[in-house]
């Protein structure tokens, strides 16, 4: 039993779901102005797992270190332009992707609604120019600038992470897992002021990069309540597992908040629950998998369909399963568009021979 390529993809699949949810009924901001049924769940409910979904970052984060990892671990951490390469290919395949979406972006704006530059607008014009290299770069969020897209902050958080990752990597190697742990919390108590939102998320990292070199999620997953039959054994950890994972939606939600179990160990447990659980579910299981594959596009293009390009044609269909299940399929298909474009553009060969070139 591993946790494969497939199985990343499946849990990125329910993490796309859990954003689309989140950003489009985290609060009633979002959706202030349109008639929405929210049926027998309620208008609070829904809010509540809404607001609970944040924790797809976290899943985000942690699949990160988990890959990463494992990336790592094939390469000689004594031979520095090994470890290098490593760095830069992954940088350079997230970035790649992201420059692509912004130049789309940039030309559906030029075309359906040119005042969505005014987020860069600026009295002393060189701070103009200053937003939109930080923008191009992924570092906004990073910055405090102006992002052309709000759910684009992630990116600086995937920078950071494929940057100090060997770093954590080589520290865990040398000294095991209690240094990286506590190296994040020492993190979060210095800049827990400055830029909290972008160390708060490390220490889920850590925890993916551990259960990737100790393989927990397989050991986790392959604890059998009955032996003798898979079915079976599948049916009790569906009635186990599931009250726990909602009863951390409350726990997350209402008690006092603390990084380690927010952060980091509720999306570690949906990590496993997604795993052990839902990846058996036929059907199910092919169309998270699918969605994961699409899951970097989606994440930084559905925002536009959600919030300044179809939000009153989305809001309009007044179910939230309705409006979540739309825009989902919506952006699964500019994804495969986009996915399409790379190709026959000839961006993804000039991608790959960049790389290649960078790593000689």
């Amino acid at each position: 039993m591993q946790f494969t390529k497939n199985d990343t993809n499946i849990v990125k699949g329910a993490a796309i779901i859990m954003m689309m949810l989140h950003h489009c009924f985290l609060a009633p901001e979002r959706y202030a102005g349109y008639e929405i049924e929210f049926g027998p769940v309620g208008e609070g409910y829904t809010v509540l797992v809404s607001a609970f979904f944040k924790i797809c970052v976290g899943l985000f984060v942690f699949l990160s270190g988990y890959g990463i990892s494992i990336s790592l671990s094939r390469v000689d951490l004594n031979d520095r332009k090994q470890c290098e390469n490593q760095i830069k290919k992954r940088m350079l395949s997230l970035m790649s992707g992201y420059w692509f979406i912004y130049a789309l972006s940039v030309i559906a704006a030029l075309i359906i609604d040119r005042g969505m530059f005014t987020v860069y607008k600026n009295k002393f014009f060189p701070n103009s120019i200053i937003f939109v290299v930080a923008d191009v770069l992924g570092l906004a969020e990073l910055f405090g600038t102006p992002t052309f897209n709000g759910t684009w902050w992630y990116m600086s958080l995937a920078i950071i992470i494929v940057a100090i990752m060997p770093l954590f990597y080589l520290i865990y190697k040398k000294f095991g897992e209690f240094v990286p742990i506590v190296a994040t919390f020492i993190l979060c108590y210095i800049f827990e002021k400055q830029n909290y939102d972008m160390v708060r998320w490390l220490l889920v990292m850590v925890i993916g990069m551990i259960c990737a070199e100790r393989n927990l999620l397989v050991k986790w997953a392959q604890f059998r309540f009955i032996k003798k039959s898979e079915w079976a054994d599948w049916l009790i950890k569906l009635i186990v597992y599931t009250p726990i994972a909602v009863l951390l939606v409350f726990a997350r939600q209402y008690c006092r908040y603390t990084m380690c179990f927010h952060d980091a160990i509720i999306p570690v447990f949906y990590v496993f629950y997604i795993f052990a659980v839902v990846s058996k579910i036929p059907v199910i299981d092919k169309v998270l998998a699918f969605l994961g594959k699409h899951s970097m596009n989606i994440f930084l293009s559905h925002t536009f369909l959600r919030a300044y390009f179809l939000k009153d044609f989305l809001y309009s269909l007044k179910y939230p399963v309705v409006i979540v299940t739309v825009l989902t399929m919506l952006s699964l298909l500019l994804s495969i568009v986009i996915d399409l474009l790379k190709k026959y553009t000839g961006y993804d060969k000039l991608v790959n021979k960049l790389i290649q070139k960078v790593t000689e």
